[in-house]
C-alpha cells in the first residue's frame, strides 16, 4: 500500500544506534554504502541511509555579519555609482584563501586592470590578524616613499568577519582608502580576484595546510602566478602591466619579484 510504503522501518533507540555506529565504522575504513548494507544486512536502503546523514545537526557558524552601520556608504550600489560618476580605473578586492580549517590563511589583493596578486600570511583569521597585518604592509609601503592609499584609494572586498575592523582597514598613514562591501553572497561581484585564486590554487590546492609556509613563501607564489602571460594582455603578464605603470620597487614592496616566462612555475612542486 502506498501508505505502508511512508512509514519507513521500526527502529527502536537501540538498533538505530547500532546501525549508525556499524556505518560509522564502515565509512572510516572507506567502504561504500552498499558495501556496508550488504555485508552487515542492515534492513534500510541507501537512500535511507543518505537521509540519516543528511538530516544530522549541522556546525552553526559563529561569523559576525558586518555591523549595518558600518555598511552605510560602502555598499556595493555605492561602489558602483562611485565608478559611474568617478573616473578611476584601478581598486583592489579584498578576500582570504584558507588553508587547512583552522591554521594559516591567505589575505589576498589583486588589482583590478591588470589582475596583479599580493598576499600576507596570516596566523589566524581574525579581525585583528587582518588589520595588524595590513598595517605592516601600509608602513612598508610608506616607508618606500609612497603612501598605501595613493596607490590604492578603493578596495572591495565581501562580508566576512575578519573585515569588521573597518575603520582600522581604510586608515593610513596621512589619509585612508575607502572600502566597499559586496553584496551577501555575491562573490562574483569581485569576481576579478575569484578568478585570480584558481590560479593561486594551481599551485596552492584546496585542501593544503599553509602552516608551514613563511611570507618568503607567498612572495615565491604570487611572483609566479603574476608572470604567467595573460591571453587578455596580448601576451603581458600581470607583473609586466602593473610595473609598467607603478614600476618594479612597488612591486617589490608588495613582495613580488620579476620571474623569467620560461622559468614560471603553477604547480605544488614551486615549493618543494
Amino acid at each position: 500500500m502506498l501508505r505502508e510504503s511512508r512509514e519507513g522501518i521500526p527502529l527502536n533507540k537501540e538498533s538505530f544506534y547500532q546501525m549508525d555506529k556499524v556505518l560509522t565504522q564502515g565509512i572510516q575504513k572507506k567502504q561504500s554504502i552498499y558495501h556496508i548494507i550488504q555485508t552487515h544486512n542492515i534492513p534500510v536502503s541507501k537512500a535511507t541511509v543518505y537521509r540519516h546523514a543528511k538530516f544530522k545537526e549541522r556546525r552553526k557558524s559563529r561569523k559576525v555579519a558586518i555591523p549595518k552601520e558600518l555598511k552605510i556608504g560602502r555598499t556595493y550600489q555605492d561602489f558602483q555609482e562611485l565608478r559611474e560618476t568617478d573616473d578611476f580605473f584601478k581598486w583592489l578586492e579584498m578576500d582570504t584563501v584558507i588553508g587547512r580549517p583552522g591554521g594559516k590563511l591567505l589575505l589576498t589583493f589583486n588589482v583590478s586592470f591588470c589582475n596583479f596578486l599580493f598576499a600576507l600570511l596570516l596566523d589566524n583569521k581574525t579581525a585583528l590578524e587582518v588589520t595588524t597585518k595590513f598595517a605592516a604592509l601600509k608602513e612598508r609601503v610608506m616607508d618606500g616613499g609612497v603612501a598605501f592609499h595613493q596607490l590604492f584609494p578603493v578596495i572591495l572586498t565581501d562580508n566576512g568577519s575578519e573585515f569588521s575592523y573597518v575603520e582600522e582597514l581604510e586608515r593610513d598613514i596621512d589619509g585612508k582608502s575607502h572600502l566597499y562591501f559586496c553584496d551577501p553572497s555575491r562573490p562574483d561581484q569581485k569576481g576579478r580576484i575569484e578568478k585570480n585564486h584558481t590560479v593561486l590554487r594551481a599551485i596552492l590546492p584546496k585542501g593544503t595546510s599553509f602552516d608551514q609556509l613563511t611570507q618568503k613563501d607567498v612572495n615565491l607564489v604570487i611572483s609566479h602566478v603574476n608572470s604567467l602571460k595573460r591571453e587578455e594582455f596580448q601576451g603581458k603578464s600581470a607583473y609586466d602591466v602593473f610595473t609598467f605603470t607603478f614600476g618594479e620597487d612597488i612591486a617589490a614592496l608588495l613582495g613580488c619579484q620579476f620571474v623569467k616566462p620560461e622559468d614560471t612555475h603553477l604547480s605544488p612542486d614551486l615549493l618543494k
